[in-house]
């Protein structure tokens, strides 16, 4: 009689895991007087085997064939170690006479073998736990050299199976400094970091230690750890909990062991970095007893570098001083933690890998000087192809990065309306094979300049990018997943590595995605990335297919748990996702966005990544609007001449059609005609206007019926409004030189460029307190003589009205109003100061990339750190 019992799976359900059960039938059954116990070699010893199999047949589990076990990388990789293994063993069987050695080494085989550890490597299956499988299975391995007292090689402390993301473990969303009296506020550890340990472990092998979960942050002195215990703070067993922090870079520790009996063997082959510090955690009564020393050398009665304690209530908390470290601002902190229960060490956490921070504190001042390497990324880039704002930023920020001394280079597509020749554009690469649904699909790439030396690449497919317009077609996924793809593919037979790719809205947002899925191992893409939305409206949402056209189809779609988004493809919700920053373009909206009301149903997501999110104001083109030096204007001014400004407004007025008074004030509106941009709260008040003294000059496109309210008002009051349906590039610029006021009531504003050209232009803004404008005009006190505009809060067209009224108030009296024209032509809307931030952001984005990239990085084993005989038989 043969008994089977399978060894996986059913026992979890068992008390102890079903050892007592186990232990129980086994000892029952050897002791029946009935039945004789054997083993399998035992039987074969007394009935012999009668027949041989000429061949194995794959068998009918699993495909009918031996891929669970055997063919995929992985797989062959762990057999040819467990094949170098036993081929060790058999030649020191040989060699060797020392049977207890041996018989460690053959019972280290017998646990690698008899396994399930096929299981865990290889694709096919993912148990949630494959590092951790594979940690167990090299060190069983290395078991079988330490038992013969031989080093084990090198490929023993290298992971097998390849890294993945782990749903146990968080990074820090930002600063925390949490009370620390016993009691646990969850509020305030929310944005901390954390290990989970039993979701690590998962079922299959769950941990035998005292901890439930480690939280981890920091503010800018202190990094905050808290330990969840198992059973509470008061855990049944006497528990010793100790940390281990890595040393300053460049630094390693002299010696091998301390005083206070640490196993010797404790390096980078162990935990994945060099161990500096020892933090120990001992029970004194209700409280735990902190203190941290250095690992080497230790010298008996040298005091600790820190000691402290901590109250244990709901959980362990405590503060350590980064200072006591000895780390520099800027640099990576690596830590574990390990549990022992009776002097014996229990568990390692987290089991692979280490937890890693950034100590806090401007440590990279060196590092921002040197120049960096950017690749900003957009749908469309000014001069050579603009529907909106988003052209103006790509066109100008390079100029001010590169005036800071930043290699920074540009990418769009060559639409068909881009003249080569009059671009002087010229082929740098041909025929360059962009993967696209799995099938190479051939680019050529032209290279031109922004201004005199900043190089732009232009990808050219006429499939794609050869029709007349630039956005709104069928296959607008398909298109600008192409483009994204051919901007990386374009990179290294350009030679160029950048440091940071900045990429722009939906159109190219799954880059961060394609650099995190499809090259990551590849070490020429270790690229920080930067998404900037632009508009949050336009998310680039499309179907499943969409995936397989970005190659992205094995890993599906993103399941934020998010109503509405956990179902389609969102590109730009995948930029949130996996970009290591994001920013929009003013700090109000991104505060904005995180509400309901001006999320676009991506506000939960928003929440969930805040940590990353940033706002930097967008700058002008001092180059193209000045008025200094504009060519397009009648009359060129400054601050000092803005008297000549009139003769802007004479000329605006005879293009237009408009009586010539430079006593009437003119109002110009260059818009959209669009819900969004307000124009509902310039119907409702057009009624009013037109019984006011002033001139409406308009020029835009956009709905129908807003249109045609200005094409009747135009010609029911042709002596008060002029309006020109389209855009006209030459007119925008005469109505910002020659309007004396500027209407833009949003409903809500990422930035806006109009109110700073008008700036730029002594055209004074009249704004609503949304997004960019609110971050840019500041409303206008005339007894203080501060502000630069005229600025309402509640999106209501009563209020608006009351400020155009104000407005024309204080357009009478010439003295303030000059004023008013010096304070807006003297704010700074240049991209200077807007670079510089983005410089900033850049280096956060590298930090953070780093850090999330080194964050899960495998160390040798779990139980690296025990002797031998401890691990036997995990």
């Amino acid at each position: 009689a043969v008994i089977a019992l399978d060894g996986e799976n059913c026992w979890d359900f068992y008390e102890g895991n079903g050892n007592d059960f186990l232990h129980s039938l086994y000892r029952r059954l050897s002791h029946d007087p009935d039945l004789k116990t054997v083993t399998v070699s035992e039987f074969l010893a007394e009935f012999p085997s009668q027949r041989s199999l000429a061949r194995i047949h794959p068998g009918s589990w699993i495909n009918a064939n031996f891929d669970t076990w055997v063919g995929d990388q992985e797989h062959n990789v762990a057999w040819e170690l467990l094949s170098e293994a036993r081929d060790f063993l058999s030649e020191r069987e040989r060699q060797a006479d020392a049977p207890a050695e041996l018989a460690a080494a053959r019972r280290e085989a017998l646990i690698a073998e008899g396994s399930d550890w096929f299981w865990w490597f290889g694709r096919s299956h993912d148990s949630g736990m494959d590092q951790i499988w594979d940690s167990l299975f090299r060190l069983h391995l290395r078991n079988i050299y330490m038992s013969c007292q031989q080093p084990p090689p090198a490929s023993l402390y290298q992971s097998i199976v390849k890294d993945a993301e782990s749903s146990a473990s968080k990074r820090p969303d930002r600063k925390i400094t949490p009370k620390l009296n016993g009691a646990v506020d969850h509020e305030e550890w929310n944005a901390a970091g954390y290990v989970d340990v039993t979701a690590l472990f998962g079922a299959m092998h769950p941990p035998k230690g005292a901890i439930r979960r480690i939280w981890f942050g920091h503010d800018d002195r202190n990094l905050y750890l808290r330990f969840d215990l198992l059973g509470g703070g008061r855990p049944p067993r006497a528990v010793e909990l100790e940390m281990l922090f890595s040393a300053r870079p460049g630094r390693r520790p002299d010696g091998e062991g301390d005083a206070g009996g640490w196993p010797k063997r404790t390096g980078r082959g162990d935990f994945g970095f060099d161990p500096a510090f020892r933090l120990t955690a001992r029970r004194d009564g209700v409280d735990f007893q902190l203190e941290l020393r250095e690992m080497a050398p230790a010298v008996a009665g040298n005091p600790p570098r820190w000691a402290g304690r901590a109250t244990a209530g709901e959980a362990l908390a405590f503060a350590l001083p980064f200072e006591a470290l000895g780390q520099d601002p800027g640099e990576r902190l690596d830590m574990v933690a390990l549990a022992y229960e009776d002097g014996k060490p229990v568990e390692q956490l987290p089991p692979t890998g280490s937890i890693a921070v950034r100590v806090p504190g401007d440590g990279s001042t060196s590092r921002e000087n040197r120049p960096l390497k950017i690749l900003l990324v957009s749908a469309e880039v000014a001069p050579f192809a603009k529907v909106g704002g988003l052209a103006d930023v790509a066109g100008a920020l390079p100029k001010a990065l590169k005036a800071m001394g930043h290699d920074v280079r540009v990418v769009m597509p060559r639409y068909g309306s881009i003249d080569v020749e009059k671009y002087g554009l010229r082929a740098v690469l041909t025929n360059l094979g962009v993967p696209l649904a799995h099938q190479p699909v051939n680019a050529d790439v032209l290279e031109g300049r922004i201004g005199e030396n900043i190089p732009i690449y232009f990808i050219e497919n006429q499939q794609f990018f050869g029709r007349e317009g630039m956005y709104g077609f069928w296959d607008d996924d398909a298109r600008f997943i192409y483009f994204s793809r051919a901007a990386l593919e374009m990179l290294r037979p350009l030679g160029f590595q950048p440091d940071v790719i900045h990429v722009n809205d939906w159109h190219t947002a799954v880059i961060p995605n394609m650099l995190a899925r499809l090259y990551a191992s590849d070490p020429f893409f270790a690229m920080a990335t930067v998404l900037t939305i632009h508009n949050l409206a336009f998310q680039g949402v499309f179907g499943y297919g969409t995936l397989h056209l970005a190659d992205l189809e094995p890993w599906g779609l993103i399941k934020a748990g998010i109503p509405g988004l956990d179902d389609i493809v969102n590109l730009l919700g995948r930029g949130l996702y996996f970009s290591d920053i994001v920013n929009t373009v003013s700090n109000r909206y991104a505060e904005e966005i995180l509400t309901p009301e001006y999320g676009e149903k991506m506000d939960p997501l928003l929440r969930a990544f805040r940590g990353k999110l940033h706002g930097i104001i967008n700058g002008i083109d001092y180059e193209v609007f000045d008025p200094l030096t504009d060519a397009s204007i009648a009359a060129r001014y400054d601050v000092n001449t803005v008297e000549k400004k009139v003769e802007n407004k004479l000329a605006l007025q005879n293009e237009v059609g408009l009586p010539q008074d430079p006593a009437i004030p003119v109002i110009g509106l260059i818009s959209r005609l669009y819900d969004q941009k307000g124009l509902d709260l310039i119907a409702n008040i057009m009624w009013g206007l037109m019984r006011l003294n002033l001139q409406l000059v308009v020029l835009g496109a956009g709905d129908a019926r807003y249109e045609e309210m200005f094409r009747a008002n135009a010609r029911d009051n042709p002596q008060k409004v002029a309006a020109t349906i389209g855009f006209k590039p030459v007119l925008a610029q005469h109505i910002y030189a020659g309007s004396d006021l500027f209407l833009m009531p949003s409903r809500f504003e990422p930035c806006g460029l109009g109110q700073l050209i008008s700036l730029r232009y002594g055209t004074i803004p009249i704004v609503r307190a949304t997004g960019g404008l609110a971050d840019t005009i500041a409303d206008w006190d005339p007894v203080k003589q501060t502000g630069n505009g005229f600025v309402f809060s509640a999106y209501d067209h009563w209020d608006l009205y009351a400020q155009v009224v104000r407005a024309l108030e204080n357009f009478r009296q010439p003295a303030l109003w000059r004023r008013l024209q010096a304070n807006a032509m003297s704010t700074d809307v240049s991209w200077a100061n807007s670079a510089d931030k983005y410089v900033r952001l850049y280096h956060a984005a590298i930090a953070n990339h780093a850090e999330a990239t080194e964050y899960s990085a495998t160390a040798a084993g779990p139980y690296g750190w025990s002797e031998p005989e401890k691990a036997a038989g995990s």
